[in-house]
């Protein structure tokens, strides 16, 4: 899934600062971390059945009736949650190590159960005797280890869903909503303990509540008001907050053209939102989700099904059944940051905390080992770069010296500009040779084949950024694009490069304003793959 964060902005679209800061997370944690991690599935749980345990909420498969569900079935008591080990400083090591800006907790999951002592639910840490006496607060923890490592906070903190209030509380609806915006006044005052919060991430709905979110009769008659007021509170309280996805701020779409016909910003409701299209008068930078850190036994293909919470447990000879198969390699969260951040958009990777509340060691090892990749590779590292260039749209925008072999080509549109490039080649020019030559073609959309012709030509298969041929390139710049050469310069059959130039090849008609029509571009740079790891 592909999610794009929309802004208003007028034509040309010029991003504000915000927006720009939004891009420039680039890299970006979810943390499933809840009392669904200390679920100790039943045996028939690790066959056949979905063991992503989704607690107390309705419509979703639940476990069986014994101690772990004591007093509260269907939904998981309290005191089996005691991360008797967690260690939030250590959470945040990781996820700076591996270049992350921003981490999403589940804060309040569908269940109901609140990682804070909330006083508008019974049902939370402080329920659980066994962590810390019911005196523990994650969220405290998780905020000043995300602030001492220079980390947005985010949370998932849905107020549509409250498997406990609902099943077990079994509150009336006007109940429901005092508690559920409660809630959100503790995290959300100006002065409280569990800000300032980056973004909080709903699992929205486009029209109507899905028959999960309630019991019969809960709000289905209000709920456009009850959203309507939920948003209005949490601008009131934190303005600066963003809400994702889907009824928030939040628009589904591929690419990164970054244009759409609407809705508005901030308006709480993107069930409406239009295709992108470069015409459009609203601005919107993208998030493209990347990577589950669980993953296949060889860290590079899917586990089936996704495991959002950490889930260990084996089960030899149905992998497909169990809640445990591996989790990713470095080299897997490397080409998920190319195919994500490369194209324009920000990585969003899902890396679950164990039931101790620690990450697992082999995980922390991996973050560190891709981040230091990625950091070597296009941070640390160049082998030639221009910054800050503006030229008329045609060949040769920008030319980089070519200081040694690389792998991958570096474009970032200078967006506060506005988005301008519509489509663009890349060319190289060989060591003693004044001739160029291609070494990124430009995007050419197939052409439909005629009614009735048995004889067209195939459609030409799209370009990819990574190596693997996937994640096929759109025709635009956006953030940040990583283009992966057609020409080797390095290994068996390399070239000697001495130059690389890129050419603008048409500009966005929305922009092409007589009074700047020219390409402008932060960055253009050459890197070579630094990464401990075997290459192809």
């Amino acid at each position: 899934m592909l999610l794009l964060f929309c802004l208003a902005l007028g034509k040309p679209p010029l991003p504000t600062a915000r927006q720009l800061d939004f891009m420039e997370l680039e890299t970006i944690q979810f943390m499933h971390f809840n009392v669904n991690t200390a679920w100790k599935p039943s045996a028939d749980f690790l066959h056949g059945r979905n063991p992503t345990y989704h607690n107390c909420e309705p419509g979703v498969s639940g476990t069986s009736n014994d101690s772990q569900t004591e007093g509260v079935w269907p939904c998981l008591n309290a005191n089996i949650f005691n991360p008797a080990k967690i260690d939030t400083d250590a959470w945040m090591e990781a996820s700076a190590a591996l270049g992350m800006k921003e981490v999403c907790l589940t804060a309040k999951h569908a269940g109901g159960f609140a990682l804070w002592p909330s006083n508008h639910t019974p049902y939370g840490v402080h329920a659980s005797m066994a962590f810390r006496g019911g005196k523990g607060d994650i969220l405290r923890d998780f905020v000043a280890s995300a602030k001492k490592w220079g980390i947005a906070v985010c949370y998932y903190l849905n107020p549509l869903t409250d498997g406990y209030l609902t099943q077990i509380a079994a509150v009336g609806a006007e109940e429901y909503i005092a508690r559920e915006h409660g809630m959100l006044r503790e995290i959300l005052a100006p002065g409280s303990p569990y800000g300032p919060v980056n973004r909080l991430w709903f699992d929205g709905v486009l029209q109507a509540p899905p028959p999960y979110a309630f019991r019969p009769g809960y709000l289905n008659d209000n709920y456009t008001d009850y959203y309507d007021a939920t948003f209005a509170l949490i601008r009131e309280l934190s303005p600066a907050t963003l809400i994702s996805p889907l009824r928030g701020d939040v628009c589904n779409s591929i690419g990164s053209l970054y244009t759409n016909d609407g809705p508005a910003a901030n308006g709480t409701n993107a069930s409406t939102c239009s295709p992108p299209s470069e015409t459009g008068q609203f601005f919107h930078p993208n998030e493209l989700h990347g990577v589950t850190m669980q993953e296949g036994p060889d860290g590079n293909s899917d586990a089936v099904p996704t495991y959002w919470f950490w889930h260990p447990w084996a089960c030899a000879g149905n992998v497909s059944g169990c809640p445990w198969a591996g989790h990713a390699n470095a080299s897997r969260i490397f080409d998920g940051y190319v195919g994500t951040v490369g194209h324009g958009g920000v990585m969003n990777m899902n890396i679950a905390p164990q039931a101790d509340g620690t990450l697992n060691a082999s995980v922390v090892a991996v973050m560190h080992e891709a981040g230091k990749a990625i950091n070597d590779t296009f941070h640390l590292n160049d082998a030639g770069m221009v910054r800050g260039t503006s030229a008329p749209c045609g060949a040769g925008v920008a030319v980089v010296n070519a200081t040694g072999p690389f792998d991958f080509i570096v474009t970032m549109e200078d967006l506060t500009r506005g988005q301008r490039i519509g489509n663009y080649s890349i060319d190289f020019r060989r060591e003693g040779s004044a001739e160029w030559e291609v070494l990124v073609p430009p995007v050419q959309p197939p052409k439909p084949p005629k009614p009735h012709d048995d004889d067209a030509p195939p459609s030409p298969a799209p370009l990819g950024d990574r190596p693997d041929g996937n994640d096929p390139r759109d025709q635009y710049i956006g953030h940040k694009r990583i283009d992966v050469p057609v020409v080797p310069t390095s290994g068996a059959g390399a070239v000697a490069v001495a130059q690389v130039r890129f050419n603008c090849i048409r500009l966005v008609a929305s922009v092409d304003d007589p009074a700047d029509s020219d390409v402008h571009l932060r960055r253009f740079s050459l890197h070579k793959k630094v990464v401990p790891w075997a290459t192809i």
